[in-house]
This record gives structure tokens, C-alpha cells and sequence, in this order.
């Protein structure tokens, strides 16, 4: 199977069933939104994007929700 390719989990949550609530620096929402104007994709999937790139860049990769140390 494909890494990118990821069975739908069937409890109704598709495919990202967990919320993650942060707090963040004021105009964070804004920061998010023009990034994500940039790269032409939704504000969730660039933080989604931008969370695992920085995961990754720590030696910590998420793949079908199982956590890999580098």
C-alpha cells in the first residue's frame, strides 16, 4: 500500500480524527491564512503540512498514526 494512501477510519471522523487545540501568538490566524493563500491549499491542510514538516525536522515522523523516531 501506498504511504500516502490511507484507509478512511470508520467512526465517522474521516480522515483526521483528532482534534489538536494550541494556543497560539496573536495574529497567528492571520500568518496561517496568508501561508495557506500562498501554497493555494486550506488553512487545516497547511498546519497539518507544516506540523509534519517540523515533526520531521526533529527527528519524529507520524506515518498511519504510528510515532518513528529518527
Amino acid at each position: 500500500m501506498h504511504e500516502a494512501y490511507q484507509p478512511i477510519i470508520d467512526d465517522g471522523r474521516g480522515r483526521f480524527p483528532e482534534d489538536l487545540r494550541v494556543k497560539a501568538p496573536r495574529g497567528a490566524r492571520a500568518a496561517i491564512a496568508a501561508a495557506a493563500q500562498l501554497k493555494h491549499t486550506s488553512h487545516s491542510e497547511y498546519v497539518r503540512q507544516a506540523l509534519l514538516r517540523c515533526l520531521e525536522a526533529d527527528g519524529v515522523k507520524l506515518r498511519r498514526g504510528l510515532v518513528e523516531l529518527a
